[in-house]
């Protein structure tokens, strides 16, 4: 019984970040510019601009993903399975920037 109460709390704590997350009185921090780009603020530069940097230099062959090979030194190389969000075989920069944020 104790177990599915905490399941039904994790459930519906998930639930509420999703429902939060996407609520329109929560708009994104960063705004679509007509080229399809999201445009950052100055103070986000800096930040984006390392992990851009470091996904650059993983990024052996330069084809703008990493390869399971390419992060395999890396201390996300052992999560790669788990850092592959759509299962192709590859991180993208958005893969890559969330398995940095855990």
């Amino acid at each position: 019984m104790k177990y599915i109460a905490t399941a039904s709390l994790l459930a519906l704590a998930l639930f509420a970040a999703t429902a939060s997350a996407a609520s329109p009185s929560n708009p994104p921090s960063a705004a679509k510019s007509t080229t399809g780009h999201p445009q950052q603020s100055h103070t986000d530069h800096g930040k984006m601009e390392g992990k851009t940097a470091e996904f650059a230099a993983l990024d052996a062959n330069k084809d703008g993903k990493l390869s399971k090979a390419e992060l395999a030194k890396h201390k996300l190389g052992p999560h790669f399975g788990m850092l592959d969000a759509d299962k192709n075989g590859v991180l993208s920069p958005t893969e890559f920037a969330a398995g940095k944020a855990m």
